[in-house]
């Protein structure tokens, strides 16, 4: 960054496992191709898992193991099957953890909680949360993570969630950290290519520990219900936006599948034309049932897409 802007001090935080071993090898690809330079990515995956994703590690990009790294010692996996033999017979697709400090963590539990675990102990201040079934299509602007003023970017939509499920997280929030939603107007923040400021990740864990008189793992693996963005949103509320070194803003840059996959050419195509020009990433959620094949050629025509738009954006700004 030129002109006295601030060096980026950033990292991408993605936690990954053998069952979405090829998705993830997309997301690194893709990094590798479009990540600015000096943006370190940090990988953690099972150990027993290290040893399949060693390949994907290189100068930018370490692996470490979500086990010894990121989780307490008193919260331990339960052995299953592998992914595969889980679909045949049908059992979930998360794992569960047994702990001394609460009944039995859900794998989606503690995956929040290693996440929360990851930034706060990051070498960076800025943190991006990208899940594995990510892809970038086009190259990540240093000001996606931000301004030159040195504010981070915080999401949120400002139309919000009126799921039953994302009322409950808010509710859960509001509780652990001892705060009242009727103070300020909440938003939504769920999505991929979440930033966090890893000062407010530690002040939001001393304030979880200090409403809840315990260490925040133990507080947090007792919940059967919460969100990770949920909670640093709502945490960065209750500081005040600017107050906690971010700026604001309600468009998310990743184009979206979640639970409705296109089935039809025509619905394929339409999403592909849905790629607008601050779109940066990609998700096809890695639960959706398309192919590798399927998932490979749609993201191929996004990034094609995405070509062409940026090509036509730059013969525009010369003419």
């Amino acid at each position: 960054m030129s002109g006295g802007a601030p060096k980026l001090d950033a990292s991408i935080l993605t936690l990954s496992y053998r069952g979405d071993l090829e998705y993830c090898r997309l997301l690194c690809e893709s990094l590798d191709r479009f990540a600015p330079p000096g943006l370190r990515h940090r990988l953690f995956v099972p150990a027993r898992d290290q040893e399949l994703f060693a390949p994907l590690a290189n100068e930018a990009r370490a692996i470490g193991a979500e086990d010894s790294d990121l989780l307490p010692r008193w919260l331990k996996k339960i052995p299953m099957a592998g992914p595969r033999l889980r679909r045949l017979l049908r059992l979930p697709r998360r794992n569960i953890y047994l702990s001394l400090y609460s009944p039995p963590v859900r794998g989606w539990i503690a995956q929040q909680i290693m996440k929360i675990a990851g930034a706060a102990e990051s070498p960076t201040e800025i943190v991006m949360h990208v899940d594995s079934d990510g892809v970038f299509i086009r190259p990540l602007p240093a000001a996606m993570l931000m301004r030159p003023d040195g504010a981070v970017r915080f999401y949120r939509n400002p139309h919000l969630e009126t799921h039953a499920t994302h009322i409950l997280w808010r509710e859960v929030a509001c509780r652990l950290l001892g705060i009242d939603a009727k103070s300020f107007i909440p938003g939504d923040y769920i999505g991929i290519c979440i930033v966090w400021r890893r000062s407010i990740v530690r002040r939001m864990i001393q304030r979880i520990e200090e409403v809840g008189g315990a260490d925040w793992r133990k507080i947090l693996a007792r919940e059967p219900h919460f969100s990770e963005y949920t909670l640093y949103g709502m945490f960065v509320e209750s500081l005040g936006v600017e107050a906690a070194g971010h700026f604001a803003d309600g468009v998310s840059p990743v184009l979206e599948i979640w639970d409705q996959e296109p089935e039809t050419p025509a619905a394929e195509e339409a999403f592909v034309q849905g790629l607008q020009p601050h779109h940066v990433a990609c998700l096809i959620q890695s639960t959706a049932k398309m192919s590798m094949e399927k998932r490979l050629d749609l993201l191929g025509r996004v990034v094609a897409r995405a070509r062409t738009q940026d090509q036509d954006a730059l013969v525009l700004a010369e003419s």
